[in-house]
């Protein structure tokens, strides 16, 4: 057994219709480091905590995701690709995009008008 403070438990429904407990799983922060990022390969969303993430394509191409809410609607915005951007850089660009976002701002329009 584990020492340290346990996820808070959920009650849900087995398929037979039985409550159950599940464990909540704590939200990514800094879930990923430079060396994950370069080995992965599989297509799909990576959380890296506090609404940014790396996508996979098809293609093998990587890059970086900035998913936050934008006066009100849920925005997904691009923060670069993985060969010009690095995670260091991702993390900076979407902590200045959604301090502009918290204060009323839109990131996207300001950006798109530099």
């Amino acid at each position: 057994m584990t020492r340290g403070r346990q996820p808070p438990r959920t009650s849900g429904r087995s398929s037979e219709g039985k409550r159950t407990m599940m464990r909540r799983r704590p939200h990514p922060r800094e879930a990923l480091n430079n060396a994950v990022v370069a080995h992965i390969r599989r297509p799909g969303l990576y959380a890296d905590g506090k609404g940014l993430y790396l996508r996979v394509d098809n293609t093998g191409a990587k890059r970086w995701i900035l998913r936050t809410m934008i006066q009100g609607k849920r925005r997904d915005m691009g923060l670069g690709g993985l060969s010009t951007t690095s995670l260091d850089e991702a993390r900076q660009k979407a902590q200045r995009y959604r301090t502009i976002a918290r204060e009323g701002g839109d990131p996207i329009a300001l950006r798109r008008s530099a």
